[in-house]
C-alpha cells in the first residue's frame, strides 16, 4: 500500500500539469488580446490525510475509494489533455463518484464510523472533477468559437459581402445556445453554475462583431473584389463593336506608259479624329482607259471613302 500511495501523488501532479497546459493552449487560440483570454486556476489534487486518531480500516477505505476513482480520473484527464470533448461528462462523473463511495463504504463497514475520511474523499473527488470540468468547458467554448467563425464566413461567402446585423445576431444566438447546452451536460450537479457563461457570451459577441476584420474575413473581402472585377471584365469582353473612320483616295495620272508608280498612305487631321489618305502617282495618262466613256484617263482622280472597323469579342 505505501508504494501505491507514493505513485498516486506523482501521477496526479502530472495530470494537473497536463490539464493546465491544455487550458493555456486552448486559450491561446481564441480572440486576440490578453484581456479576452479565459484564465483557469490550478487546483492541487492531493488527497487530504486522515485524522491522526483514525483507525486502519478508515485509511484502507479511503485508499480503496481513491483507487476506484483514479481509473475514471486518469481516463477523462487523458482525453481532456488531447482536446477531446466528453459530452456526457456530468453523468460519468456522478456515476464514478457513486461507485467510489460504494467501494469506500464496503471497506469502512458501519455507516458513519469513518465520516471524516468519507467527507475528505468526496471533497477530493469534487476538486478533481472540477479541474477536468474547467478544461472540458474550455474545449466546449473553443468548439463554439470555431463553429461560429465558420458559420459567419460561410454566410459571407454565400452573400459575397458582409452579413447583415440581424443575420450575424441569429447565428450568434444559435451558437450561444449550443454552448450552454453543452455545458449543461458537463457541469457537475453539485456546482453552482457555469462561472464563465457571461464572459463566453461576450467573447463570442466580439468574434461575430469583428469577423470582417479578422484574417479570414480580409481574405474573403479580397476574393469579393477579384470576383467583381472578373465579372466586369467578362461583361465588357463579350459583344460586337463597329466604328467608322473617314478616308480619301487621291491618284495623279500624268502622261506616260505606266513605268512610274508611287503610292503612299497616312493619317491627316486632328489626333482625336484622324482621316486616312491614300495617295498615288502613276504615269499612265497616255494609255487609253477602255472602261470609261473618254479614251484618255483624268489627270487627277479623287475618291472619298469610309473605313469600317468591326470588332467581335
Amino acid at each position: 500500500m505505501p508504494a501505491a500511495e507514493g505513485h498516486g501523488p506523482r501521477r496526479k501532479a502530472r495530470a494537473v500539469a497536463g490539464l493546465s497546459c491544455l487550458a493555456l493552449a486552448l486559450c491561446g487560440k481564441w480572440l486576440p488580446g490578453s484581456a479576452q483570454t479565459p484564465q483557469i486556476k490550478e487546483i492541487e489534487l492531493e488527497s487530504p490525510a486522515p485524522p491522526a486518531g483514525g483507525g486502519g480500516t478508515c485509511k484502507e477505505a479511503l485508499a480503496k475509494g481513491h483507487s476506484r476513482f483514479e481509473g475514471f480520473r486518469s481516463s477523462v484527464a487523458e482525453s481532456s489533455t488531447q482536446g477531446v470533448q466528453i459530452s456526457n461528462f456530468r453523468a460519468l462523473a456522478e456515476g464514478a463518484e457513486k461507485a467510489c463511495l460504494k467501494a469506500f463504504d464496503a471497506v469502512a463497514g458501519q455507516e458513519g464510523s469513518c465520516g471524516t475520511e468519507r467527507a475528505a474523499l468526496v471533497q477530493t473527488i469534487h476538486k478533481d472533477v472540477w479541474v477536468i470540468f474547467q478544461v472540458q468547458r474550455l474545449i466546449a467554448e473553443q468548439i463554439a468559437s470555431d463553429r461560429l467563425g465558420r458559420a459567419l464566413l460561410a454566410g459571407m461567402k454565400t452573400r459575397k459581402g458582409p452579413l447583415r446585423v440581424q443575420e450575424k445576431l441569429d447565428i450568434l444566438r444559435g451558437e450561444v445556445k449550443s454552448y450552454k447546452e453543452a455545458v449543461s451536460r458537463l457541469l457537475p450537479s453539485w456546482a453552482a453554475g457555469d462561472p464563465e457563461e457571461a464572459a463566453v457570451e461576450r467573447r463570442l459577441g466580439e468574434l461575430q462583431f469583428s469577423i470582417e476584420e479578422s484574417g479570414a474575413g480580409l481574405v474573403e473581402q479580397r476574393k469579393w473584389k477579384e470576383s467583381r472585377m472578373k465579372e466586369v471584365m467578362n461583361t465588357r469582353a463579350h459583344g460586337m463593336s463597329v466604328s467608322l473612320d473617314p478616308a480619301l483616295r487621291v491618284l495623279l495620272r500624268p502622261d506616260g506608259m505606266g513605268n512610274l508608280q508611287v503610292f503612299s498612305h497616312g493619317p491627316v487631321g486632328p489626333p482625336n479624329n484622324p482621316a486616312t489618305v491614300n495617295f498615288g502617282v502613276m504615269n499612265d495618262g497616255s494609255i487609253a482607259d477602255v472602261y470609261r466613256e473618254h479614251p484618255e484617263p483624268p489627270m487627277l482622280a479623287v475618291q472619298p471613302a469610309v473605313k469600317v472597323n468591326l470588332n467581335l469579342r
